[in-house]
């Protein structure tokens, strides 16, 4: 994946792993010491098969990153798994740490309207597709929020999302989100706005990448965090 190391520190974006191999699976951002959210396509199996990793949390040297597992997965009711639409899921968890002070869901949109242009995505999947390797630091790179008008124009009304989908496109200059990327933040001003879902390859030069829009879900998503007050 053609990325740049990230310039700030993003230590709500964390890595969804499999429980018994650790293996990265997906990202995800945590928004309390119980919720986390992903995209729905990365949680099909039971909770317990995962687990979150804080990997760019800080440490002393050779201590294992901050940890939790799953403990319940909550998908959006209209998630569609063939289409992608609604790709959002919220994650249960416990996690214990002395210091949550940064964890703060101020970082969600305030309501369903207005989205800035620029944006940065963030994650851990692969930076070289020949390689396929995932990355062990946390990356990012500069998109901007296209319409689905020219979203669709790209890339053709049977990938492109549909208008009723809670879905947004992004486009980078020959950079992408890739494979291990999907449930990492779009964040806009300091404001998250997407989650990763899918594309065509990555990093190709005219094709936009295709984000979950929490603004579009944030209702709901608004409900389930006000369920854990």
């Amino acid at each position: 994946m053609f990325r740049h190391d990230f310039l700030r520190y993003e230590v709500g974006v964390a890595s969804l792993r499999n429980a018994t191999s650790l293996r990265h699976l997906c990202g995800t951002v945590i928004l309390s010491p119980q919720i986390a959210i992903t995209a729905a396509h990365c949680v099909e199996h039971d909770p317990e098969e995962y687990s979150i990793y804080l990997n760019n949390y800080c440490n002393r040297d050779n201590e294992t990153a901050p940890h939790t597992q799953v403990l319940e997965v909550i998908k959006h009711p209209s998630y569609n798994q063939i289409t992608r639409a609604h790709d959002i899921a919220v994650l249960r968890l416990e996690l214990d740490l002395d210091d949550t002070t940064w964890l703060d869901d101020t970082v969600l949109p305030n309501s369903s309207f207005g989205i800035s242009e620029d944006c940065t995505i963030y994650g851990y999947g692969y930076r070289d597709l020949k390689k396929k390797e995932i990355s062990q630091t946390l990356l990012a790179a500069n998109v901007k929020i296209v319409s689905l008008y020219e979203c669709n124009k790209a890339l053709g009304q049977y990938v492109a999302p549909k208008y009723d989908s809670g879905m947004l496109c992004a486009l980078g200059n020959r950079v992408d989100a890739c494979e291990g990327d999907s449930g990492g933040p779009l964040i806009c001003s300091g404001k998250i706005e997407g989650l990763s879902s899918y594309g065509v390859s990555c990093g190709i030069p005219g094709l936009p990448g295709v984000y979950t829009s929490i603004r579009a879900n944030l209702h709901w998503l608004r409900g389930l965090l006000e369920d854990e007050k």
